[in-house]
Protein backbone atom coordinates (compact mmCIF):
# COMPACT_ATOMS: atom_id res chain seq x y z
CA UNK A 1 0.00 0.00 0.00
CA UNK A 2 1.46 3.42 -0.72
CA UNK A 3 0.32 6.53 0.71
CA UNK A 4 -0.52 9.38 -1.78
CA UNK A 5 0.85 13.22 -1.47
CA UNK A 6 -2.49 14.25 -0.51
CA UNK A 7 -2.87 12.01 2.54
CA UNK A 8 0.55 12.97 3.33
CA UNK A 9 -0.14 16.75 3.57
CA UNK A 10 -3.66 15.80 5.67
CA UNK A 11 -1.51 13.84 8.06
CA UNK A 12 0.73 16.54 8.54
CA UNK A 13 -1.35 19.45 8.55
CA UNK A 14 -1.96 20.20 12.66
CA UNK A 15 -5.58 20.19 14.05
CA UNK A 16 -6.67 23.86 14.66
CA UNK A 17 -7.16 24.21 18.46
CA UNK A 18 -10.68 24.72 19.59
CA UNK A 19 -12.09 28.13 20.03
CA UNK A 20 -11.98 29.24 23.83
CA UNK A 21 -15.59 29.82 24.35
CA UNK A 22 -16.20 26.41 23.03
CA UNK A 23 -13.87 24.80 25.62
CA UNK A 24 -15.29 26.92 28.50
CA UNK A 25 -18.99 25.75 27.47
CA UNK A 26 -17.71 22.13 27.70
CA UNK A 27 -15.95 22.34 30.71
CA UNK A 28 -18.36 24.37 32.34
CA UNK A 29 -20.76 21.05 31.20
CA UNK A 30 -18.15 18.90 32.54
CA UNK A 31 -17.98 20.96 35.89
CA UNK A 32 -21.69 22.49 36.66
CA UNK A 33 -20.76 23.78 40.59
CA UNK A 34 -17.75 25.55 38.57
CA UNK A 35 -18.47 29.23 37.09
CA UNK A 36 -15.39 28.94 34.13
CA UNK A 37 -13.89 31.96 32.03
CA UNK A 38 -11.04 32.45 29.37
CA UNK A 39 -8.93 34.62 30.38
CA UNK A 40 -8.30 37.40 27.38
CA UNK A 41 -5.47 38.95 29.09
CA UNK A 42 -3.66 35.83 30.55
CA UNK A 43 -4.60 33.35 27.83
CA UNK A 44 -5.61 31.08 30.72
CA UNK A 45 -8.82 29.12 31.63
CA UNK A 46 -10.04 30.38 35.25
CA UNK A 47 -12.34 28.33 37.59
CA UNK A 48 -14.22 29.12 40.71
CA UNK A 49 -15.99 26.86 43.48
CA UNK A 50 -17.70 27.18 46.32
CA UNK A 51 -16.13 25.06 49.32
CA UNK A 52 -18.26 23.18 51.58
CA UNK A 53 -17.41 25.45 54.42
CA UNK A 54 -18.92 28.43 52.04
CA UNK A 55 -15.29 29.72 50.92
CA UNK A 56 -14.59 30.14 47.37
CA UNK A 57 -11.89 27.93 45.70
CA UNK A 58 -9.79 29.03 42.36
CA UNK A 59 -8.35 27.28 40.01
CA UNK A 60 -6.04 28.88 36.88
CA UNK A 61 -4.69 26.48 34.23
CA UNK A 62 -2.62 27.01 31.07
CA UNK A 63 -4.93 23.97 29.20
CA UNK A 64 -7.80 23.09 29.29
CA UNK A 65 -6.43 19.28 30.66
CA UNK A 66 -5.26 20.93 33.63
CA UNK A 67 -8.47 22.58 34.57
CA UNK A 68 -9.59 19.21 34.47
CA UNK A 69 -7.08 17.61 36.59
CA UNK A 70 -7.42 20.74 39.32
CA UNK A 71 -10.87 20.67 39.20
CA UNK A 72 -11.22 16.81 39.60
CA UNK A 73 -8.82 17.12 42.45
CA UNK A 74 -10.61 19.78 44.16
CA UNK A 75 -14.30 18.23 44.23
CA UNK A 76 -12.71 15.20 45.11
CA UNK A 77 -11.28 16.52 48.12
CA UNK A 78 -14.47 18.45 49.05
CA UNK A 79 -16.95 14.87 48.85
Amino acid sequence: MTVTEHETAAAETPVPAPDPATVVRALSCRFPRWTIWWGESTARYWGMSRRPDGGFVYVEAASAQEFVHWARDIDSRAS
